[in-house]
């Protein structure tokens, strides 16, 4: 985990550096006080000190040798590959079928179930999605090719 741990803050200063930069590009004060780049650059600014914390203390400590992939960390890579994938058929599917599958995609990872409790969660998520947000709060989803 040490090497996640390294990991893990490197990207969050990353992070914290890019929500910098993007924040410098809008105004800090606005006429009637703290403009719109005000509250991301200090996010950004605090990101950076805590990751800079954490990785310090990382690397002060020794490596035990303990593994990076640890059964949990594949886990929450997996989960990752799901979300990166949901995000690629919003256009194709719409959200309320995307979204649906990604239940049913992470109780399965994440949880164990049976695929039929999966996929009726599936069914359930993306019908009460579509319903909810189309219909009674009249919210327009993405709809992608599916027209769901």
């Amino acid at each position: 985990m040490w090497h996640a741990r390294v990991f893990g803050g490197v990207a969050v200063l990353a992070l914290g550096l890019a929500v910098i930069f993007f924040s410098r590009q809008l105004p800090y004060h606005s006429d009637y006080g703290p403009g719109p780049g005000f509250l991301p650059m200090w996010i950004g600014y605090v990101l950076v000190l805590c990751s800079l914390v954490v990785t310090v203390q990382e690397l002060r400590r020794s490596n035990t040798g303990e593994t990076f992939f640890q059964p949990r960390t594949r886990m929450a890579l997996k989960v990752l590959v799901v979300i990166a994938i949901a995000f690629l058929l919003f256009p194709l599917l719409g959200f309320s079928v995307v979204f649906g599958l990604f239940i049913c995609a992470t109780m399965r990872l994440m949880g164990g179930h049976r695929w039929v409790t999966c996929g009726v969660a599936a069914i359930v998520t993306a019908v009460g999605i579509h319903y909810l947000f189309g219909h009674w709060l009249d919210i327009p989803l993405p709809t992608g090719l599916v027209g769901w």
